[in-house]
């Protein structure tokens, strides 16, 4: 009986010749190789910037659903979450996650050099792409967690919808009339700071905050003046308000002109404390306003205002009152020099001497690094739903004089 070989099974190849070098064949499926490289994790990561850009358009276009289940819904669980971490620390990690990204940038783009250099000719497009990959990767991450924490909220309805105000076209004795009542409220907010600081022995508005508990103290009151407005606008009923936290790079922020910058990503709001300290508690709100998801640049200072001038502490409504009245004079004296000039000349001494060393310490830093900080804070805002670019600061007055005139909706409707 002959036996037949099992043709199942691979015969066992014999030694290759002397000098020979043996060549293992080429496995299924490789010419798939190429299809499969596009479907590593650098790729996968580009559906984040392309679920980002989804919801951008969808809660552009659907300002309702923006409002009610996103920016009162999703957005404050979710930044407190984010925020909780960071703001038991009382450094900024905005700084250092700035410093981390830009080194793990570096790294990643020497590596991918050094990859590229030493592939095989014809593998160095394919590593070229996998290095190409990966840095968009990483930007699709970063673009989709601005809009989940930042960008979304760019398109919910306004403050002034929200509060009932009535922004309309005022006239400019009604402009004059806020520049004179802002003027007598900052004058008298200074002469209470001076009253009580005469009684505690301190002469100047920096050693009366450093008194009174200094930055920590502040940022804390800050974060109470915000969170008392949930009582009126129950937009700002919010699980966590991280504190404002200070910059070590303050000098840099000064040279761009950037008083603060909230920071989406470790949902931190980060002040520059390099100038006098008086304008710091506006600042504070301000930042805090955008972390409570008002993204606009007009309303965050205008909530900053609202904030500051209903606290306890002298300092924080002199703040307030001093942004508010920077804002109105400015557009009064576009209209009318004279008549903003007669307002200015009100002040008291007290108060110039304040805006004066204000004035001082800013010139110092202007020059084609603050033009091109503004320049690019002008176009971000343009991309991001304020086609005016900085100039939606200027809206802030018509937002004063609605307040002005009374025309808000009363207290039992904001809260229907």
């Amino acid at each position: 009986m002959t036996l037949q070989k099992d043709r199942s099974q691979k015969p066992t190849p014999g030694p290759a010749p002397d000098g020979a070098r043996r060549t293992n064949p080429k496995p299924e499926g490789a010419s798939r190789s190429g299809w499969r490289a596009l479907l590593t994790w650098r790729w996968l990561l580009l559906g984040f910037a392309v679920a980002g850009f989804a919801l951008t358009e969808f809660a552009r276009h659907n300002p309702d659903w923006t409002e009610t289940v996103f920016s009162r819904g999703v957005y404050p669980a979710l930044s407190s979450a984010v925020a909780f971490l960071p703001s038991l620390l009382p450094f900024s990690v905005a700084e250092w996650f700035v410093v981390a990204v830009m080194l793990g940038v570096t790294v990643y783009l020497a590596l991918s050099v050094r990859s590229i250099l030493r592939a095989r000719p014809r593998a160095k497009g394919h590593a070229l792409v996998k290095a190409v990959a990966g840095l968009l990767g990483i930007a699709s991450v970063l673009y989709f967690a601005f809009v989940m924490l930042c960008g979304a909220n760019y398109y919910r309805h306004t403050f002034a919808e929200q509060s009932g105000l009535e922004i309309r076209e005022s006239s400019t004795e009604e402009l004059t009339q806020l520049c004179e009542g802002l003027a007598a409220d900052m004058t008298q907010a200074r002469s209470q700071l001076e009253e009580a600081m005469a009684a505690e022995g301190v002469a100047t508005l920096d050693e009366y905050a450093a008194a009174h508990g200094g930055f920590a103290a502040y940022a804390d009151g800050a974060v109470g003046a915000v969170s008392a407005l949930a009582s009126r606008y129950p937009a700002f009923d919010r699980p966590l308000f991280s504190p404002p936290k200070p910059v070590l790079a303050s000098t840099l922020m000064s040279y761009a002109d950037i008083a603060g910058i909230y920071f989406p990503f470790t949902v931190e709001s980060n002040i520059n404390t390099s100038g006098p300290f008086f304008p710091l508690p506006a600042t504070m709100a301000h930042e805090l306003a955008h972390q409570a998801g008002f993204m606009r640049e007009d309303e965050a200072n205008f909530i900053a205002y609202l904030a500051c001038t209903n606290a306890d502490d002298a300092l924080m409504r002199y703040s307030g009152y001093s942004l508010a009245y920077d804002y109105a004079i400015s557009a009064l004296r576009k209209v009318d020099p004279e008549k903003a000039a007669a307002i200015s000349a009100t002040l008291s001494d007290a108060v110039k001497a304040d805006r004066q060393e204000r004035s001082r310490f800013l010139a110092q830093f202007e020059g084609p690094v603050a033009q091109m900080s503004n320049a690019a804070n002008n176009a971000y805002l343009q991309a991001n739903n304020q086609t005016d670019g900085t100039r939606s600061y200027g809206r802030m007055v018509d937002l004063l004089l609605a307040e002005a005139r009374g025309e808000s909706l009363s207290d039992e409707l904001l809260q229907e």
